[in-house]
């Protein structure tokens, strides 16, 4: 009787362990790392003069280097939902301008392969995206702003090295679409009501972070 009172509560201790799994209903993942994408870009800009619209196309290239911060919460085994904070720096192909990135948006995340301590999930991400391009070194000092929107699609494995923490690396695919909404010479305002221009940006990128579950 002796023996079974302290063999059944660690056989129970076992059976839950082995069954855990790296996500599951009201889990709770926390991440911070650092994430580096590659972007081919299309700016489009179009200048009413005269009632005569001007339009000028160029396309080049950009990366951003970014700190995504994530939080996500376990809805089911297979299903996690997040909020995503992705704050970071802009390089255009000449890097002469002090550019600043932000992302922001909501991260549905799907758990194809959940084991105890390793995952392989594929997710997306739908959110807003500002970025600010000063030209410090340019005459007049201009700023550019754009704000638009961003889809992006993810895959990626996360390892635990315990309970609490582990790593997660991810290849992500992401889409902007980034309207000109202000502009700026000197520190003043300058109108866009005859300025229409939209900047494009396409590229993949890599993502490693630390991530912690409870």
């Amino acid at each position: 009787m002796r023996i079974t009172s302290i063999l059944l509560p660690t056989l129970v201790l076992f059976s839950t362990s082995i069954a855990a799994q790296y996500n599951d209903k009201g889990t709770v993942h926390l991440a911070i790392g650092g994430a580096i994408t590659a972007y081919a870009t299309e700016y489009d800009q179009t200048i009413t003069f005269l009632g005569f619209p001007i339009r000028t196309t160029s396309e080049g290239g950009a990366a951003t280097t970014t700190v995504p911060i994530e939080f996500h919460y376990g809805f089911a085994k297979v299903f996690s939902l997040g909020l995503y904070v992705e704050p970071g720096r802009y390089i255009d192909s000449v890097d002469t301008k002090e550019n600043t990135v932000m992302l922001i948006g909501l991260q549905p995340r799907f758990y194809l392969v959940n084991k105890d301590r390793f995952a392989w999930m594929a997710g997306l991400q739908l959110g807003s995206t500002r970025l600010t391009i000063d030209d410090v070194a340019a005459a007049g000092a201009p700023r550019s702003e754009f704000r638009g929107a961003h889809f992006g699609l993810s895959t990626g494995v996360g390892f635990l090295f315990s309970d609490l923490i582990g790593i997660q690396v991810h290849l992500r695919y992401l889409a902007n679409t980034l309207p000109l909404t202000d502009y700026e010479l000197n520190g003043n305002a300058v109108a866009l009501d005859l300025v229409d221009a939209e900047l494009r940006a396409r590229g993949v990128g890599l993502q490693a972070s630390l991530n912690f579950r409870f």
